[in-house]
């Protein structure tokens, strides 16, 4: 069931990218953890505005790209979550939930009615 509008996507976006940079001081994690948040924050701006939809700017990729890009990232951070962040109670549990919740995302995310393609 696909419940998520692109629109409302992008907002979910910024709004990842906001988590994503207030994390390590919300939730104290350790300075790996911290580093790998504050560039997942900007990678997810930097993807965010260059998609191909109401909430981009440059419009540049597409969403279905976005969308396959935002899969692999739930995927590894689940991964990350429980081999380089095991042991690290608040770091492990924090990607393990930041990825279920992209991959929730991704899987919820209607990614066929997107802007035509600007070429």
């Amino acid at each position: 069931m696909k419940i998520i509008s692109p629109k409302f996507h992008a907002v979910l976006d910024y709004m990842l990218v906001m988590l994503l940079l207030i994390s390590p001081d919300l939730f104290g994690l350790s300075e790996t953890a911290s580093t790998l948040s504050y560039t997942l924050g900007v990678l997810q701006f930097l993807s965010t505005i260059c998609t191909n939809f109401s909430g981009g700017i440059f419009k540049i990729i597409s969403l279905k790209f976005h969308g396959l890009f935002e899969l692999i990232v739930s995927i590894i951070l689940i991964i990350l979550a429980f081999t380089v962040f095991k042991g690290n109670v608040v770091d492990e549990m924090f990607y393990a939930c930041l990825g279920l919740l992209i991959l929730i995302i991704f899987t919820i995310t209607d990614y066929k009615r997107s802007l035509p393609v600007i070429l």
